[in-house]
């Protein structure tokens, strides 16, 4: 059994600090500016925005993994838990999304990212629906069916031999 993990890009890291920079500035001004019950409300939502925003965008994101033994489980918390088994796969290659148009993300359907890091579910230019864990254009394609699975996780190059070996040839 292989896990590969994902990391989230210092670039989004440097952004999402940005954000709650921002907010706890904005938290400090209300408490400062703001009286009585309205300094109390104002807070409140302030802190409880806060950490809602470091657990969607900071804490989940380090729990998301690819998990390759006998099936392929992606599991991206809150978005996806996918098993996928070896005979649903129709192929399975590694493009580039920024050469490939069909295959890149029309618009997110239940998930989160930024610039290049896509975490979820996703609406595809071609129509198809994907799983997307993302951190570049490089990814793993396995087409299924009924939907897409985008995969590139760290340890990218050896993910894909691992894939190779052990579960299904990418071509």
């Amino acid at each position: 059994m292989s896990e590969f993990y994902f990391t989230i890009p210092i670039i989004n890291l440097t952004n999402i600090f940005g954000i709650i920079i921002g907010l706890v500035i904005m938290g400090v001004i209300v408490w400062f500016y703001s009286e009585g019950v309205y300094k109390i409300i104002g807070t409140t939502i302030m802190v409880i925005v806060i950490i809602l925003i470091m657990y969607f965008i900071l804490i989940l994101p380090m729990q998301a993994k690819v998990v390759l033994d006998e099936t392929l489980e992606v599991n991206i918390p809150p978005y996806v838990h996918e098993i996928i088994y070896k005979d649903e796969i129709i192929r399975g290659t590694v493009v580039d999304l920024e050469h490939n148009e069909s295959l890149r993300p029309k618009y997110q359907k239940f998930g989160g990212g930024l610039g290049s890091s896509k975490m979820g579910w996703y609406k595809l230019t071609n129509g198809k629906d994907a799983i997307m864990m993302t951190t570049g254009t490089r990814v793993v394609c396995l087409e299924l069916e009924d939907k897409y699975i985008l995969l590139s996780p760290d340890r990218f190059d050896d993910f894909v031999d691992e894939l190779n070996e052990k579960f299904i040839p990418i071509g």
